[in-house]
């Protein structure tokens, strides 16, 4: 852990990472009261599921331009110019709050709004990382990363639900209003390498848009990781965030702040990913992705408990076994998650040219969006049906098929990491 925290000596690092959990806990801080003022509304877990899909679309229709910006103009203005927006809006809803009601039409538009700038921005911010740290210092810098993030999420779903409750959405757009601000300012003293010319032939637009698709299907194990997070986002996210709310508050009748000590105490299990990162690094890449979804898979087997209905009146209305179970789940579900996305994000971060990582990045966000939209759909459907079972064999049929599709990168890893010791071994290329 503490050779992983050298990294922090990278001053432009260290900005990034304020920048990006700064924002990250306005923004969870604003999601987690959403989503309760959301489900409050409308009582439906399609209704709700139906608003978390909206946020989506801006990502599936923007999202190949945003790539092209991001390889193609300034990353640092384009970013400040976005948290100031984003920023700006929340600032203007905290504000509106005192004169009317923030009504679901108002909630529709922030959503959209949020999320087309938040598409436009990610790209951009994403592709900065591996400008400003050395290759072979990707794992730690992740790692890092991963962990600050993880203990923004720590404190932001308690402290936004805390909010909510005892003050009003319109504190929580203050707070995530300042958020924005501040990560504004942090990226502005960043210090980045002047963007050079671009490499290779020009592209038209439409080409441009394509390369992103043309990087990822072109290499088998690229294919194999994209198809792993587009599957996650298909399959684990739409659970994570539609069901686990609907579960606690709506089928086992618990508070609001149980969902946000549940969010709060579980993440514990991602900071601790930090912890064994180091101690696995040796095992190489493929290794680890595994290991990562392997211990994803656990969790899921002691979800299919909510599927009996005893354990189910076992659980109603009774705050400490809700925390207790749900916080046990997600405290393995999330240690392995975390542990997996560090591994995932340093491959394609040591992968992808540089010159065309925005497009890749932007590629992969809108594969993931329709992922979640038709996620999301599928799942409000089945919770909808009042039986947990079957967004239970949802999350399950998922996970299954994220462990078949990691098999094509495992054996390809495999085969080039024993060519590569028959050259070292023997001095000539095998």
């Amino acid at each position: 852990m503490l050779s992983s925290l050298g990294i922090l000596k990278n001053k432009n690092f260290s900005l990034l990472i304020t920048s990006e959990s700064t924002s990250l806990f306005g923004t969870l801080f604003l999601n987690v009261a959403l989503s309760l003022y959301v489900l409050k509304l409308t009582g439906s877990p399609e209704k709700f599921a139906a608003v978390l899909a909206l946020g989506i679309v801006p990502h599936i229709i923007l999202g190949s331009v945003s790539g092209i910006l991001a390889d193609k103009f300034d990353k640092k203005r384009w970013v400040i110019t976005f948290d100031i927006l984003r920023g700006l809006l929340c600032l203007g809803l905290f504000a509106f709050s005192f004169i009317g009601s923030i009504n679901l039409p108002l909630i529709y538009f922030t959503v959209i709004f949020i999320s087309s700038c938040d598409i436009l921005f990610t790209p951009m911010f994403m592709s900065i990382l591996p400008t400003i740290v050395p290759q072979e210092k990707l794992v730690e810098a992740n790692s890092v990363s991963r962990t600050l993030n993880e203990t923004m999420k720590v404190l932001s779903p308690l402290l936004g639900t805390l909010a909510y409750t005892l003050a009003g959405l319109g504190t929580v757009f203050l707070v995530n209003g300042l958020s924005f601000f501040v990560s504004a300012i942090t990226i502005y003293l960043m210090k980045l390498p002047e963007k050079g010319e671009p490499t290779g032939k020009k592209l038209t637009f439409l080409r441009d848009i394509s390369e992103g698709f043309r990087i990822i299907y072109a290499d088998k194990r690229l294919l194999s990781v994209v198809s792993n997070a587009f599957l996650t986002h298909t399959f684990l996210y739409p659970f994570l965030f539609v069901g686990i709310p609907y579960i606690i508050v709506n089928v086992l009748a618990g508070k609001n702040t149980d969902y946000g000590l549940v969010e709060s105490v579980t993440t514990i299990g991602s900071i601790m990913a930090i912890f064994v990162v180091p101690i696995t690094k040796n095992l190489g890449v493929s290794k680890n992705i595994g290991i990562g979804l392997l211990g994803m898979l656990v969790p899921v087997g002691f979800l299919f408990f909510l599927g009996n209905s005893d354990f189910i009146r076992f659980l109603t209305g009774h705050s400490l076994y809700i925390v207790s179970y749900f916080s046990i789940i997600n405290f393995i579900l999330f240690l392995a998650f975390s542990f997996y996305v560090v591994y995932f994000a340093s491959y394609y971060q040591s992968e992808v040219p540089q010159e065309s990582y925005g497009r890749f990045i932007a590629s992969v966000i809108v594969m993931n969006g329709i992922g979640k939209v038709a996620g999301y759909n599928v799942v409000g459907m089945l919770f909808a049906t009042n039986s947990l079972i079957y967004p239970l064999i949802f999350l399950a049929i998922g996970m299954s098929l994220k462990l078949i599709v990691h098999i094509p990168f495992m054996i390809i890893t495999r085969n080039i990491e024993k060519g590569t010791k028959v050259e070292n071994s023997t001095g000539v290329k095998a």
